[in-house]
């Protein structure tokens, strides 16, 4: 169970890398790979939504890049430290919304509980993107000033492929 949570939360993060934050404003430019469908109960991304990988290990992009193995590493260590701190807050938030939604669902309960519980949602919510966001941004400080131009065309290039973003589709588990 463990393992299906950590691959749903990768997906989730990597996902959002080039969805929220083109690499001409951070730096991240994952490619896209399938992802297996969400079931019910789990958390993620939109259920068949694109999957990404650590751009910095694709091998086209790092010779594209002209990345230093220094670099990498050092990415890969930005990467993995932020992660962790983000599982938690991940796990953090999934228990919030699932009180929430219980406490929605209850029979006794007053406005102000579910505002003062879906305050509590938000927070942990924006927690997490500011940890995605310092990540982003230490990330993009490895890169020089050619590199991020450089990783900015790969991006506009493979959003060009991939065609006009559609919003995602909500399901039950969405909420």
């Amino acid at each position: 169970m463990k393992r299906v949570v950590t691959a749903v939360l990768v997906g989730l993060l990597l996902t959002s890398f080039a969805a929220a934050d083109p690499p001409h404003r951070t730096g991240a430019q994952p490619p896209s790979q399938p992802q297996p469908q969400v079931r019910d109960g789990q958390r993620g991304g939109p259920p068949g939504g694109a999957q990404r990988s650590k751009w910095w290990q694709d091998e086209k992009i790092k010779a594209d890049l002209r990345l230093a193995p220094e670099q990498t590493a050092r990415i890969e260590e930005i990467f993995e430290t932020a992660f962790a701190k983000m599982k938690d807050i991940f796990d953090d938030l999934g228990r919030r919304e699932e009180q929430l939604s219980n406490l929605i669902s209850g029979n006794d309960v007053t406005e102000a509980q579910v505002l003062k519980q879906a305050d509590q949602v938000e927070a942990v919510r924006s927690s997490m993107s500011k940890a995605r966001t310092l990540m982003l941004f230490r990330m993009r400080r490895v890169l020089s000033a050619e590199q991020r131009t450089k990783l900015a065309e790969i991006q506009k290039a493979h959003d060009k492929e991939r065609g006009p973003e559609r919003p995602p589709e909500r399901t039950p588990t969405d909420r």
